[in-house]
């Protein structure tokens, strides 16, 4: 059984946002391992946090891992849909 790794993405998964989780991804990613990323205590995300998301996706997909959300909220849907992010960001399956 594949294992996951938790990320919480916090208040903000944005361009000021994006550092600190760029090094939790790259620990994922080093784990070989299903990402999840907790997505409730989202207030704002913006263009380059889900730009990060999409890259962690894609390059996840290389290892035949993936991402899943945990409790995607309104404000991260609203915004992947205004950028035609919500399948590829994986989002299209929890919804």
């Amino acid at each position: 059984m594949a294992t996951t790794t938790s990320i919480e993405c916090g208040e903000r998964l944005s361009i000021d946002t994006v550092e600190k989780l760029y090094a939790a991804m790259e620990r994922a990613l080093l784990d070989g391992s299903d990402v999840e990323l907790r997505a409730a205590d989202i207030q704002y995300c913006d263009t380059a946090g889900l730009q990060l998301v999409l890259s962690l996706r894609q390059t996840l997909a290389t290892t035949d891992n993936d991402i899943h959300w945990h409790d995607a909220n309104d404000v991260l849907f609203s915004t992947a849909k205004h950028l035609g992010l919500v399948a590829a960001l994986n989002l299209s399956s929890v919804q």
